[in-house]
């Protein structure tokens, strides 16, 4: 111990020597080591050491103090960068570190506001039109801002936690936290005066102006999501790097975090969070009044085009509906995304769906008339379009406008194209939803609310398929005009025939040859004016419709062997009609039919008792088989056989 005191006391005598006159040549930064050499020693000194040596120590001290301090000053006055970084190092080997970083900070702090005040000046008035060089430039300006703090952690943060500390480079982001809040407000405030109109709802603005109003308030909102995401997550970094972690815990302020030491919410987060309701109620209203803008204004049928089997308004709206939702996942908000997923899918439910519904119901009007005259179901001359004659007026002209108010074929087809582009739709806003919050991202937890949110747009299509389904059904009771009396002789029709009889039924068919020609007809009308899935839907339903109208019939009537025969024939070429136009499998639909003709061309008892002990599930009741084998003229079995092999 006697040897370390030797040693300490000529360390001393050393500095005293040497420290006035490094200051005296402007050599601070040694004369700060030998300061500092003596401040971690004056504690270990015995009373009485060497005192002419320590009072030189300290004046020392409290000169360098002064002269760094001052230039310190000047060096700020100066903008002179250099500088101030040389003299801020020293303010903590002179024991003054938290001074020293309060002084950095309000030198990088005004350094960054002057940059910003200069951007500012360069904003556009609010009178002023949208650059098309910078449609965005309030995000640009918040851009600025951000990219100036980013790069001013790049550049000092290492020389920082170095000279000071982590614990001080945490304080040094909370300076710059703060002055990001006052040049962002700025900013987002001036932004919000000059677009005021965009966010009253009550104003009649430029439809076109709002949508770039909102691009502007998406951008800016995604930008300061992702400063404060940087910035915490700087923060983290640093604070895992402090060593007396409940030291600095315990020292922090209320409402800051233990994770990074950062205030977790800024004035400049606050603001955002006001801003985006702002952002959400108008994108709201500019979805609204877009996609009645292009029911009412912009839909248009191209009565020269027969390949197109739409008309502008689903296109339109769905674009419209496209944009906003790809503009919400923009902002990195979660909670902007659900809202305007929630509101896309009420305007798919409400106005879009009422839209079509309106279509459809004026357009059967026309369609409802013209299609009950024959020449207009069949195959059009070549070059004419299927429909041509639907478009004109009582006087021969060309209606106008021309929409899909006034063609049922093109109304059913938007239907189905709203119900393709929400699957799409959906799959979009899923992989962009994916690409902006990802499943390991911040926001991970909060996923599940969006997957809640998105499922609204299933129940819109579950309500579009609905009502897609219903409207088919009224194109087919529109067309049955033309095959009810290809039916009419299913009525009067006589299976009780003979050999004879049978023979010319098969020449001269009793009704399913006309029948599939008629149903042909219109099966090529409906494929040259529908799309495939309502073309098919519409085939499905005439098919089972056509199948419960024959086996009701069948019920009423009476057999012989080779009317079960031609029954049988009837009910085959009817199925393999239907089944050649279908797209989808059909031949379910006349189960019960077929069944009806494996009863109905049974021999005997023996044949049936077969029948029904094969293992297989019969759509057929007990009682109309009972029924349809008593019809059976030729068919010699007793109601007990009946009653034993189909019990009821």
């Amino acid at each position: 111990d006697a040897l370390k005191l030797v040693d300490e006391m000529l360390e001393l005598r050393e500095c005293s020597e040497m420290v006035m006159k490094k200051i005296s040549s402007g050599d601070y930064e040694q004369a700060a080591r030998y300061v500092a050499r003596f401040r971690a020693s004056q504690d270990a000194l015995p009373p009485g050491t060497d005192d002419a040596s320590i009072r030189v120590l300290r004046e020392a001290e409290q000169k360098l103090s002064a002269i760094v301090r001052e230039k310190f000053e000047t060096s700020m006055t100066a903008r002179d960068a250099a500088g101030v970084s040389r003299f801020a190092k020293l303010f903590h080997p002179l024991g003054l570190a938290n001074e020293g970083v309060s002084k950095y900070v309000q030198f990088i702090r005004r350094s960054l506001s002057e940059k910003c005040a200069a951007d500012f000046k360069l904003l556009p008035s609010s009178s002023a039109k949208r650059s098309d060089n910078n449609p965005t430039p309030y995000a640009e300006a918040i851009k600025e801002v951000i990219g100036g703090i980013a790069d001013i952690i790049g550049e000092h943060q290492q020389s920082v936690e170095e000279e000071f500390g982590p614990e001080n480079f945490v304080v040094v982001l909370r300076g710059l936290e703060e002055e990001a809040d006052i040049q962002a407000l700025k900013v987002i405030n001036k932004f919000l005066k000059d677009n005021a109109k965009a966010f009253d709802h009550q104003a009649s603005g430029d439809l076109c102006e709002v949508g770039m109003v909102l691009n502007e308030v998406a951008l800016m909102t995604q930008r300061a999501q992702l400063f404060h995401t940087y910035m915490h997550g700087v923060g983290s970094g640093v604070v895992e790097m402090i060593e007396d972690k409940s030291s600095f815990i315990s020292s922090l302020p209320d409402g800051y975090s233990e994770e990074d030491g950062l205030v977790k919410l800024s004035k400049l987060t606050l603001s955002v969070q006001e801003l985006v309701a702002k952002y959400v109620c108008s994108e709201q209203t500019y979805l609204l009044q877009s996609v009645e803008q292009a029911i009412r204004e912009t839909d248009s049928l191209d009565e020269t085009d027969d390949e197109a089997l739409t008309t502008t308004v689903v296109d339109e709206a769905f674009f419209i509906l496209r944009q906003s939702m790809q503009r919400s996942i923009s902002t990195c908000d979660i909670n902007a995304v659900c809202a305007v997923v929630n509101h896309v899918s009420a305007a798919v439910s409400g106005e879009l769906k009422t839209a079509l519904l309106s279509n459809l119901t004026e357009s059967r009007r026309f369609y409802g008339n013209w299609v009950t005259t024959s020449k207009n179901v069949q195959p059009p001359a070549k070059g004419e379009h299927p429909l041509a004659s639907l478009f004109l007026d009582a006087d021969g002209n060309l209606y106008n406008p021309l929409t899909a108010a006034v063609s049922w074929p093109h109304s059913l087809n938007n239907l189905q194209e709203a119900v393709c582009f929400l699957d799409k739709l959906k799959d979009e806003t899923q992989e962009l939803f994916d690409r902006f919050f990802p499943p390991d991202g911040p926001d991970k937890d909060k996923r599940e609310m969006f997957k809640h949110c998105v499922a609204g747009l299933d129940a819109a299509k579950v309500e579009l398929e609905s009502l897609h389904l219903g409207q088919c059904k009224e194109g087919l009771n529109m067309l049955k005009v033309h095959l009810s009396p290809m039916l009419v002789p299913v009525n009067t029709l006589d299976y009780n025939i003979n050999e004879d009889q049978y023979a010319d039924y098969q020449v001269n068919d009793p009704f399913a040859k006309a029948f599939n020609g008629m149903a042909s007809v219109i099966h090529q009308h409906i494929k040259a004016v529908l799309n495939s899935v309502s073309c098919d839907e519409i085939m499905q339903q005439m098919a089972e419709q056509t199948c419960r109208r024959i086996e009701k019939a069948a019920l009423s009537k009476r057999f012989s062997l080779f009317g079960a025969l031609q029954f049988e024939s009837d009910v085959r070429a009817l199925c393999s009609f239907f089944t050649s136009v279908s797209e989808q499998v059909l031949r379910h639909k006349f189960a019960r039919l077929f069944e009806m003709s494996s009863l109905l061309n049974l021999e005997s008892v023996d044949e049936l008792r077969e029948l029904y002990g094969e293992t297989r599930s019969w759509r057929l009741a007990p009682d109309e088989a009972r029924q349809l084998l008593s019809s059976r003229v030729d068919f010699n079995v007793t109601q007990m056989e009946l009653d034993m092999l189909l019990p009821g």
